[in-house]
């Protein structure tokens, strides 16, 4: 009996450490093209793109997306440069997004912008 509990808490153990390491989905994923597919997804889930919409989206995002790997790259140790220059990527990312979309479209990406910035803002609170 003892050899079955202790052979029983040993595959628990291992089991939950091989769950444990498995990456989730909806990490950030590390491919350029990819991230900018995900993207372009998730917009048109949640913003009901056209498919002109989702084809000019996904072509800036994939060169948006590699410029910022390429400033990650290059940033080096100055942490605050990079972090401020991936701030002013931002915005222009957002800007223009918000220039393929219609009026109603951007007032729904713009809410959709402050329930990721709660959501992020939540789970820097969890995490600490």
């Amino acid at each position: 009996m003892k050899n079955f509990m202790l052979t029983l808490t040993l595959a628990f153990l291992s089991l939950t450490v091989t769950i444990a390491q498995e990456q989730r989905p909806g990490r950030q994923v590390d491919n350029p093209e990819e991230r900018a597919r995900m993207e372009v997804q998730r917009l048109h889930k949640d913003l009901d793109l056209s498919q002109t919409q989702q084809d000019s989206i996904l072509n800036y995002l994939l060169t948006a997306n590699k410029e910022q790997q390429q400033l990650r790259k290059q940033s080096g140790g100055d942490r605050q440069a990079a972090f401020e220059k991936m701030r002013a990527q931002r915005e222009v990312r957002t800007a223009k997004i918000k220039s393929y979309l219609t009026s109603e479209q951007v007032g729904k990406y713009e809410d959709l912008l402050k329930k990721r910035q709660e959501n992020r803002s939540q789970q820097r609170k969890n995490n600490l």
